[in-house]
């Protein structure tokens, strides 16, 4: 009885924890990133800038915004922060990519609060862990009561995450008595701790199943709280049960898989390889937040030549009408930052026959060494892409041998992927354990009530099952 109550006590408080940092952490009040002031007959001088700073190789590069400016900004290493270089002049803007994640934050906010540090971070920590996927990252420590920190991702302008004092309180209880990280250091010693606590939860859940449905009562159980006691366990036992099981799975996986977090990149560009370009496109109805550099693989079908690329500019948008307020539901479900793209190539021609499920499906057949392949867009998070790997939209492709894979059309990024062993644990977890099957029903805000009422039934059923016990004591 008594290590049973305990580990209710320790797992039902702390996975409180969890549903309170969803409900009362820091909000960003916007969820998609600055528009570009883009008019009718702009030039972008890609040419000149890479000729003046000798710019040779990259593994992204694209024009975004900054304040009322146009910059055009370079990734050469993944690891290393990204150059910029001005529109106007083309001249290049030193050291810039921490006030690009300044700026960033600020517009995020909605405010503009002093900021009392900055730190570039190229790996993960407590605070920011590998579940959050993007590095490198810009922490910015601002100068508040609750002491606000937040996270931004310069090369996709995310908003990668944001805490305070508060929220590292709840993750503190949540990460120490839930997932017991203070044992970080001694794995097998953390394992074993967490298996013996779930299972002992596991062994009274199903003993008390056994209990309700063998146990015949002829007669009322005249002590109120035997009463309640079983009433509860109607209702509790199950889910206790699927907690327990899909817990312990999710704890032996994570140990044991080697889960790769965190985007790679996969492409590299020839910057001399593009010219510079009037966009003379009617923009009115798109909102534009980026404009990508893509070399577009054409297939030679000659064996004596090499096959080639085409340099091109991705432009894309959204529509004008989608709201840009954030809020907690639409957080964690997810909408595409675009809606429409296409592709220009040197001499401002458009390249009508090439759009990105073409050029996703090109690369994807290499990547997958198959061309039996599903593809499908996805521009909202679920149970196989969720809301921890930021970017939508995505382009998701599966072959005949259940790999998984999610593309990012704007960078030709491989995001993420999975094959049948990973999706069975994401599955188990997502649905047993944090009954996602329920979130299209009622929304993610009802589903985490009804896990709260749970919980807490979960709580009083233990302690009713103690009173009971002191009482046959005495």
């Amino acid at each position: 009885m008594w290590p049973a109550l305990i580990a209710v006590v320790i797992y039902t408080l702390s996975a409180l924890s969890h549903p309170l940092m969803a409900w009362t952490g820091p909000q960003a009040q916007k969820r998609f990133p600055p528009k570009m002031a883009l008019q009718n007959g702009i030039t972008l001088n890609t040419a000149s800038i890479v000729n003046n700073h000798q710019l040779k190789n990259a593994k992204i590069a694209k024009f975004i915004p900054y304040k009322d400016q146009i910059l055009f900004q370079v990734t050469e290493h993944e690891q290393e922060p990204r150059r910029y270089f001005s529109l106007n002049n083309s001249s290049e803007l030193l050291n810039h990519d921490s006030e690009q994640a300044i700026w960033l934050a600020h517009y995020y906010l909605g405010e503009t609060p002093a900021v009392k540090n900055i730190e570039f971070k190229t790996k993960f920590d407590n605070e920011y862990s590998p579940i959050n996927r993007l590095l490198p990252v810009y922490k910015i420590n601002f100068d508040t009561q609750d002491n606000l920190s937040v996270f931004i991702h310069t090369e996709t302008m995310a908003l990668a995450g944001i805490n305070n004092d508060w929220k590292r309180t709840l993750r503190f209880v949540f990460k120490n008595f839930h997932s017991f990280d203070w044992l970080n250091d001694y794995e097998f010693a953390r394992l074993a701790l967490i298996t013996v606590l779930v299972s002992i939860i596991t062994i009274m859940a199903l003993t008390g199943l056994g209990f309700i449905f063998l146990i015949r009562r002829k007669s009322k159980l005249q002590q109120s709280s035997r009463r309640w006691h079983r009433r509860l366990a109607y209702v509790v036992t199950l889910p206790l049960i699927l907690f327990s099981v899909s817990g312990i799975y999710h704890l032996l996986y994570s140990s044991i898989a080697s889960d790769e977090y965190g985007a790679r990149l996969t492409q590299s560009l020839d910057l001399k390889s593009w010219e510079n370009i009037t966009l003379e496109k009617d923009f009115e109805n798109l909102i534009i937040q980026q404009i990508n550099l893509v070399s577009i693989p054409v297939k030679n079908d000659s064996k004596m030549e090499p096959d080639t690329n085409i340099a091109s500019y991705r432009v894309s948008g959204r529509s004008k009408q989608t709201s840009n307020t954030n809020t907690r539901e639409q957080r964690f479900k997810g909408m595409a930052k675009e809606s429409k793209s296409f592709y220009l190539d040197g001499n401002h021609q458009y390249l009508d026959e090439y759009n990105d499920k073409k050029l996703v499906q090109l690369q994807s057949e290499k990547l997958l060494n198959s061309q039996d392949l599903h593809m499908q867009l996805v521009t909202h998070f679920g149970p196989d892409y969720d809301f921890r790997n930021k970017r939508l939209p995505v382009w998701k492709i599966s072959d005949t041998q259940g790999n998984l894979i999610f593309i990012d059309p704007a960078t030709h990024i491989l995001v993420d992927q999975s094959d049948l062993t990973a999706r069975l644990e994401r599955y188990s977890f997502g649905f047993l354990h944090k009954w996602n099957m329920i979130t299209p029903i009622t929304g993610r805000f009802k589903r985490d009530i009804l896990i709260v009422i749970t919980l807490v039934m979960t709580l009083v059923l233990s302690i009713f099952g103690y009173l009971i016990y002191r009482r046959r004591q005495r």
